[in-house]
């Protein structure tokens, strides 16, 4: 059905990219997705919440709000989808170090799937 209504190729690689996002939450917010993805994409695997809101332009409280959406539990005491964790950086104890879980990496290769499909 979907591909009967959405023919041009870009388009339908963007709505099938976003809804597996949307299975998570009908209404998450794209500053949320973008934070799974540059997560997803750094250079190193795991990555310091203070380079992830630098990079994403945003402050430490909502990078911290985005993160916690995807780990197990979300900050709103409810059982999240686990794509994400975070732990203390044991060089800087003051520093977080956000990574993508085993769940995490097998929901990026199912984006990037689609994207190369």
């Amino acid at each position: 059905m979907i591909k009967q209504i959405l023919h041009k190729k870009p388009g339908a690689t963007m709505f099938a990219f976003m809804t597996e996002f949307r299975k998570l939450d009908n209404e998450i917010q794209a500053q949320t997705v973008q934070t799974f993805l540059a997560i997803a994409m750094y250079k190193t695997e795991k990555v310091p919440m203070s380079d992830l809101s630098t990079l994403l332009g945003i402050s430490q409280a909502s990078c911290s709000r985005n993160v916690a959406f995807f780990t197990d539990w979300t900050r709103k005491k409810v059982k999240g989808p686990n794509l994400l964790a975070s732990k203390e950086d044991p060089m800087e104890r003051r520093r977080k170090l956000v990574y993508l879980t085993p769940k995490g990496k097998q929901f990026y290769t199912t984006l990037e799937n689609i994207w190369i499909n």
